[in-house]
């Protein structure tokens, strides 16, 4: 197995020093930064986990908020206009541990965030239209990882899966053998993953296809799915200790081919990044692996699961890795953020701060703007921390 190492070289054009640019390993600064926080008034730990763009033209960002006198937790979301400008801030008290686990925008701008116990709808104006506890409705802790939102319903793995319509109604809640941590709606039909199995489901919630994935000792789970219904899933193993697989499925639920990736960084006993995949456009799927300080990307052939490509950083843990329609791989976490090429090679990259939180991290990008959000030191206090690039 080759890595590419990429040039460490800058580009010295002044013009470019707020650009994410298609140029050789270029380090970049933001165009603006925002630090917020849900109290200027009390000190605080706030982390930011997701960002997000909405079809209005704001920027979105979903932390966390933990008082650092009473560890008391709140999810704070807040909207930005492109020019970094604070539209609405809005604090959530929800449970004892406020962790956005996953948040997604539905089609009138409303915002749905998941903790591992409650969901809660927030208006494209940032008021609270509702909120869900499904450990007081189920009588059980849900363990909560994912949401999805699709035609007017939303769709939330955890120790069952769960679909809400968007007036917070339960319609159905699916039964599963072990906690999912991923669910994907597909036009072929609805997936899931997590400890060990992956599923297919049609439009009625009947199960078209089980299949167990081999040597699967944790429940954390990604999935891609591909136009025909193909089958990518990610998952992290504790044996050997923060080893990963990828393994294809076909459209019908059977193994096409299954390749075991060893532990990112052999001579770490830090933090395990969520082992991450994506389709690209050009047919080839992005695998992300990380234990800090160490990422690698690898680029792999869909069809045999060869490594075709790969990139190790020491650059910490990989919190969100995302694919656009030219192929550019853009990856936060661990106090980085960087842009790759089709091959994995290293476009540009800035450094959120050598106090980031490793843990905060979560992106957004359009043709010509990346948005990135962390959890990063100022004036002593971990604060909430949104940055804008300029994206060519």
């Amino acid at each position: 197995m080759s890595y590419l190492k990429p040039s460490q070289k800058l580009c010295l054009s002044a013009a470019i020093a707020s650009t994410l640019i298609a140029c050789t390993a270029v380090q970049v600064s933001p165009t603006w930064e925002r630090w917020f926080s849900a109290s200027e008034q009390e000190v605080r730990y706030e982390l930011i986990h997701q960002v997000h763009y909405d079809s209005a033209g704001a920027v979105l960002s979903v932390g966390s908020s933990s008082s650092t006198q009473s560890s008391h937790d709140v999810i704070v979301v807040a909207k930005h206009a492109t020019n970094g400008t604070l539209l609405w801030k809005s604090s959530i008290d929800l449970d004892s541990d406020d962790k956005p686990w996953d948040s997604v925008i539905g089609t009138d701008g409303s915002i749905y965030v998941i903790t591992e116990t409650s969901l809660v709808k927030l208006n494209s104006a940032g008021s609270e239209v509702w909120r869900r506890s499904l450990a007081q409705l189920l009588g059980a802790n849900p363990l909560l990882r994912d949401i999805e939102f699709n035609n007017n319903r939303l769709y939330l793995a955890g120790r069952d899966l769960y679909v809400f319509d968007i007036h917070g109604n339960l319609s159905n809640a699916i039964s599963q053998i072990a906690p999912l941590w991923d669910v994907v709606v597909h036009n072929t039909g609805i997936y899931t993953a997590g400890t060990g199995q992956v599923k297919r489901y049609n439009s009625n919630f009947n199960m078209v296809w089980s299949y167990a994935l081999n040597t699967v000792q944790n429940p954390p789970a990604e999935l891609a799915v591909a136009n025909d219904g193909s089958v990518f899933v990610a998952t992290y193993n504790s044996n050997p200790q923060d080893s990963a697989y990828l393994t294809r499925l076909n459209p019908q639920g059977q193994l096409v081919w299954s390749k075991f990736f060893n532990d990112p960084d052999t001579n770490s006993f830090q933090l395990s990044g969520i082992p991450k995949v994506r389709l690209m456009a050009n047919g080839n799927v992005v695998f992300g692996v990380s234990q800090h300080p160490t990422r690698t990307l690898y680029i792999i052939d869909p069809t045999t699961g060869a490594i075709k490509n790969s990139n190790t950083q020491k650059t910490g843990l990989i919190n969100e890795l995302e694919v656009d329609s030219n192929n550019t791989i853009y990856v936060v976490g661990g106090k980085t953020a960087q842009k790759f090429d089709a091959n994995a090679t290293l476009l540009a990259y800035s450094t959120l701060g050598s106090d980031a939180d490793i843990t905060s991290g979560g992106l957004a990008f359009t043709a010509t703007n990346i948005y990135v959000g962390a959890g990063v030191l100022k004036g002593g206090n971990m604060t909430m921390y949104l940055a804008n690039y300029k994206n060519q």
